[in-house]
């Protein structure tokens, strides 16, 4: 039985390039060009795996991993740039095929997690303590205790975060801790329960990641992208300093 080719909708084919990032995964070159001040498509919508395979490309993808049962679920369908999309058809080889597979994988997976984060709040007030980094000379008052005793960074963080990751996670922790730590208090002492409530917050958002079964690294880079986009970080430094302050002071990794 032979397969027809789907026509996807104006929303389909939008959130299909959204995926990508209107580039091609697989050269990074742009899915349109200009032309006369207007934008023209440059781009094909691919099957990942093959909408009516030869005999030769079902032999040759017989022990790969498949998106969907449905060919023509977008699940199975990818923006490729004109070029891309000859080259990857002819021939179709499964180590190209595994590549391509895990591109739509990550793909999918960052669309769920940006869908799962915009369920999480994050008290606006955040965005103060953040603020607070970029602040000069910083007092730490003792006077007020929101948590737990900080456990070393170092002693929770697994063989799946790298170790430029770990040194970045140490390095903000020894810079920035007393620093996130007095702008929290401070805003407890302005608005009592509202810190307790960011804590609270960050750690349902780790346990909805660790429940994904996300690795380390994973987790810390949804976190931290949470953050800059919950606190309106003025820098990816900003957020990372304050997720690793969630670390050291207990909401996130056990």
């Amino acid at each position: 039985m032979t397969n027809s080719r789907r026509t996807y909708n104006e929303a389909e084919t939008v959130a299909l390039l959204s995926q990508v990032g209107n580039r091609c995964p697989l050269c990074d070159g742009g899915l349109f060009y200009k032309k006369k001040q207007r934008h023209y498509k440059s781009y094909e919508l691919a099957h990942i795996y093959p909408l009516n395979p030869r005999r030769d490309e079902v032999t040759e993808l017989a022990n790969s991993p498949r998106l969907s049962s449905d060919v023509n679920d977008p699940d199975n369908i990818v923006p490729l740039c004109l070029n891309c999309h000859g080259q990857f058809d002819k021939p179709r080889t499964a180590g190209e095929y595994l590549r391509l597979y895990q591109v739509k994988i990550e793909a999918l997976r960052d669309e769920r997690q940006r869908a799962l984060a915009s369920q999480y709040p994050l008290e606006e007030q955040i965005s103060s303590v953040v603020a607070h980094l970029h602040s000069a000379a910083l007092e730490h008052d003792t006077d007020v205790v929101l948590a737990l005793n900080p456990k070393a960074a170092d002693d929770k963080l697994d063989a799946t975060m790298p170790p430029p990751t770990k040194r970045k996670v140490r390095n903000a922790v020894e810079d920035y801790f007393r620093h996130i730590q007095t702008a929290f208090l401070e805003l407890e002492r302005a608005d009592p329960g509202c810190a307790e409530q960011i804590f609270v917050q960050v750690k349902s958002f780790y346990v909805m990641q660790k429940r994904q079964g996300l690795t380390q690294a994973q987790v810390f880079a949804n976190l931290v992208d949470w953050i800059r986009i919950r606190a309106k970080a003025q820098s990816l430094e900003s957020a990372e300093a304050v997720a690793s302050f969630f670390i050291q002071n207990c909401e996130v990794f056990e």
